[in-house]
This record gives C-alpha cells, structure tokens and sequence, in this order.
C-alpha cells in the first residue's frame, strides 16, 4: 500500500478560472503529411478564401465545392479515428495489448465480498474491478494496482483509491479508482448522497493547488469547472456484503502524467452535499487535504 503524509489546504490559489479542458479518453491523432487531406486542412483551406472584405460577397460554387469537401474529410477520418489506448487483436501472434477498452464504470452489485470481512478489502475489490473493467480485463485476472485507505473527517467514512499507470512509449497515463461508502449510518438517508470529488494536481504532499494537464477524463461524465478545481461527481451503486446491501460511491478518474504530475501527485477533497449542510471531507489521519502521489503507482506497459 501507498503511505500519506500531510498535505495542506490552498484555498486561496483556487480562485482562477482554468482554460476549458475536453474530456478525452486518449490523446490527440496526429495525421501524416502524406495522408488525404483532414477536415481541419479543409476548413483552414476554407477559412483563407473568407477573409473580413469578402464577408457580404455572394455564395459561389468554389464556397460550396469547399463545404462539400470539408463533409467528405470529417467523414472520411471520422471512421478511421482510433483512441490512444485501446485493446486490439493485432500484433504478434494476435494477442495484441491491453489498453483501455471500454472507459466506463461498471457495475459491482455481484461482486463476491462475502469472504472479506474488513471493510477496506471490500472497497479494494470494487476498486479492482473497476480498473479490470476500464481495462478490458476479465475480474479474475490479476492486476499489479497500488491501492491506499483513508478515513474522513466529519462524516464517518471509509475511501479505498487504487490506480495503475498505463506507459505507452514516454507517454504515461494514470488510470485511478475511487470508492467511498458511509462506516457508520446516522440517519435513514446516506449522507454521501451526491458525493463529489473536488480535485486538482500539486507538485508534492502540501503543495499549492494547481490544474491537472489537458486530456483527463472522468466516468460518470459528472464535471464541473470548479476555478482553479475540477469537480466529478461519484455513482451510486448497490454492493451486497456480509451484512447485507451497502451503497458505496464510485468514480474513475484517467489523468496524463505530465507537466506537473511528472513528479507531483493529486490532491484532493470529497465534497458531501447531502442534507441541507455542505460538508468538506478530508483525511481524518491528518484533518488535511487527501494527496495521491502518482509517481508511485505500477506502471503497465501497453
């Protein structure tokens, strides 16, 4: 298991408005210069032969010719568009790598947790499985994955946060699971209900908040520009456990290690929103910030 140490709150570094980031499972393609020409070679194309004095001029058949041109490049690359990471049969032998192949939370209701007992392994499991999933690996293959526990402040409740680093190349990708669930209920009602994870990326454990590099994604597709933050809400799912159904809270998290997270890590915050009182869960252990340090996660070379 991956070790904490305290890491400290940066609230005031939080109020810039970051750039618009598009969610993205993998990276952007590069076309080759001998290839056809690319919708964005047409548009350019396009855009050249409309400058500002020609803006009221009558529509010509070149301009239409130019639309049609611009439809066939988007449909023409659209079908051969491929992610970065991907699992594919091709290669030696046709076995081909893993990658992701299918970036979405699956579904943990049956999951075997009726042999482990502690309440951390069970989070851990549901972990797994999620990685497994996103994977494109069967739940009982093994998965070499770092895996920490926490618990919260305020509210009584155990987070499990298990990750992998993908390598493809120099290029390193963090695939991260979270899960969280109440240890103790207080009240008829979850107070984890709309649980949300208010996130950013830090150089190291204590270090001032900053934005994680352009290309991450989040599964659900929950996000919400945060200035100076993001914020991805959790899925709730039903688990059935030894003392019987539990809801835990569960979210996937695929970051690029670069820029900042090329030595740094993830600091965090669970934002719950339930009830009428909005409440700021941290690591109980050290009633600051939560940080993953990223460096230190397996990597598996796809």
């Amino acid at each position: 298991m991956l070790s904490t140490k305290p890491s400290i709150a940066r609230t005031s570094v939080m109020a810039r408005s970051p750039a618009p980031v598009r969610l993205v499972a993998g990276s952007r393609v590069t076309c080759s210069a001998a290839s056809t020409p690319t919708a964005w070679d047409s548009w350019s194309s396009y855009i050249s032969k409309h400058r500002a004095d020609s803006a009221s001029a009558p529509v010509t058949k070149a301009e239409k010719d130019y639309g049609r041109d611009i439809a066939a490049a988007i449909k023409s690359t659209a079908g051969a568009f491929k992610p970065k990471y991907t699992s594919s049969s091709a290669g030696s032998g046709g076995s081909g790598h893993s990658g992701i192949a299918d970036f979405k939370l699956s579904h943990v209701g049956n999951v075997n947790l009726a042999e482990l007992r502690d309440l951390h392994e069970r989070l851990e499991a549901i972990a797994c499985v999620q990685l497994k999933q996103a994977l494109g690996k069967p739940e009982s293959a093994e998965l070499d994955a770092a895996s920490i526990s926490f618990t919260t402040t305020d509210v009584d409740a155990a987070l499990c946060v298990s990750g992998v680093t993908l390598q493809q190349g120099l290029d390193k990708t963090a695939l991260i699971a979270f899960v969280a669930t109440e240890t103790e209920r207080q009240a008829s009602w979850s107070r984890l209900e709309g649980l949300i994870l208010h996130w950013g990326a830090t150089d190291s454990a204590g270090g001032a908040w900053g934005l994680p590099p352009q290309g991450w994604a989040a599964s659900p597709n929950k996000v919400t520009d945060a200035g100076g933050a993001w914020q991805c809400g959790f899925e709730k799912q039903n688990v059935s456990g030894p003392e019987g159904n539990a809801a835990v809270y569960v979210l996937l998290l695929q970051v690029p290690l670069r820029g900042i997270l090329k030595s740094g890590g993830l600091v965090y915050v669970l934002k719950a929103t339930a009830g009428q009182n909005t409440r700021w869960l941290k690591d109980e252990a050290t009633k600051k910030d939560f940080f993953l340090d990223t460096t230190r996660l397996p990597v598996i070379k796809v």
